[in-house]
């Protein structure tokens, strides 16, 4: 479907389907920075319908990398900064709205010597990179900020072999700079890493298989595009998702098919697939520590409004930082469906008192310009009396076909 009109009209009903979802693009964007960054060709199998890979490789590609599309997947053929055409004018470069296409790039690029003018979109120009480029400013790199957003220049100079990289607030500045380090044998220490840990222990693991000399990689399921279906199978009948047949313990929100089995609901992996369905059972309440997944949260708080009983989730305060205030965002459905709920900040807690029954009445969400408080908004919708959901083109940021995928079967 066509996400041009950006409105889409929800029905409240049962969901009995057999999908597919999209590959992880967490994944696929570190995959492609180490790749374009290595001597060898490298393939990438699989990659995600997702904005944010389509704008990194389409960045990598105006700086000079040879990539070529094969079936199911792209060589990228040569490497940076070699690759880099000299100029004397500062390049332009869109990356979109997404972090990790943003702050991957900012130390990617300052591994070359261009000028590199780098103007994202939306609200990633308010989300935090004072420490990713302190960091990258004591390797020497030229940095200006100014009206346009961010304008780096490098080459950097590496007179260290350790270096230490704030986490508190995102574990992407460690991220990229661990990648765009990776084959100068520097070790980069984070910082207080409070949030999102598996995701670093996924890119300590892409950067070893580099390491070790493999050339071809294939992009796992994205359990986060994933949440929103086995949320939806949960509450409204049963799913079957066909190409999820293991889980991928490197992406955090994989914890959620854990979460649901001990909630009581049916959950069954096998070679046809991981299959979630409603329970005859009682559901019981969680009080989960998200500081390891904090994407998952809106799914989470949807899934909790659902039951009986009250459920805390903690550790949230990252979501403050994140395309949308998600925290807020989230109390604002809650609040829509008239699901009790308080947030604890000093003890960083949201109580969500949940409650089985279904409100009837249509209501028209209109969601900030954010995927997964859209992909949400739909659960909340579809659950309850159905709707009118808007800024529905914000999906393809990860989810491109969300749409179909949710009204598949049906």
């Amino acid at each position: 479907m066509s996400l041009e009109n950006s409105q889409f009209n929800v029905s409240a009903k049962s969901f009995d389907a057999e999908v597919n979802v999209p590959s992880s693009k967490s994944y696929a964007n570190r995959a492609i920075i180490l790749a374009a960054l290595s001597k060898d060709a490298i393939t990438i199998e699989n990659l995600p319908l997702s904005h944010d890979v389509t704008n990194l490789l389409n960045v990598l590609r105006e700086v000079g990398l040879r990539i070529v599309e094969v079936e199911n997947g792209i060589i990228i053929e040569n490497s940076f900064p070699e690759c880099e055409r000299p100029s004397s004018e500062k390049i332009k470069i869109y990356p979109g709205d997404g972090g990790t296409t943003t702050r991957f790039l900012i130390p990617f690029l300052a591994m070359g010597k261009n000028s590199y003018q780098i103007e994202p979109e939306g609200r990633m120009r308010e989300r935090p990179v004072a420490d990713l480029l302190e960091v990258l400013a004591e390797l020497g790199a030229s940095i200006n900020q100014c009206d346009t957003w961010l304008t780096i220049r490098g080459p950097l100079s590496f007179q260290t072999n350790k270096l230490k990289a704030d986490a508190s607030k995102t574990t992407q500045h460690a991220t990229a700079l661990a990648l765009c380090l990776a084959f100068q044998n520097i070790e980069v220490q984070p910082v207080d890493m409070k949030y999102s840990k598996s995701y670093w222990d996924m890119t300590m693991s892409l950067i070893q298989d580099f390491k070790k000399g493999q050339k071809k990689f294939y992009v796992p399921v994205d359990f986060s595009s994933m949440s929103y279906v086995l949320a939806l199978g949960a509450d409204r009948g049963k799913v079957l998702v066909k190409n999820c047949v293991d889980i991928d313990t490197f992406q955090s929100d994989s914890i959620f098919v854990e979460v649901l089995k001990n909630m009581g609901y049916s959950v069954t992996l096998s070679d046809k697939g991981l299959e979630v369905k409603s329970s005859e059972k009682e559901i019981t309440p969680i009080n989960l520590d998200c500081s390891n997944c904090p994407d998952l949260v809106p799914t989470l708080a949807f899934t909790c409004s659902r039951i009986d009983g009250e459920s805390k989730l903690s550790n949230l305060s990252v979501l403050k930082y994140k395309e949308s205030d998600r925290l807020l965002e989230v109390q604002k459905l809650l609040d829509l469906y008239s699901i009790e709920n308080t947030y604890n900040e000093k003890e960083d807690v949201l109580h969500i008192k949940g409650s089985k029954k279904r409100i009837d009445k249509a209501k028209e969400i209109y969601p900030p310009d954010d995927h997964r408080i859209v992909m949400v908004s739909y659960l909340f919708l579809r659950a309850h009396g159905g709707g009118v959901l808007n800024s529905i083109h914000s999906v393809s940021k990860s989810f491109g076909n969300f749409f179909e995928v949710v009204e598949e079967n049906e």
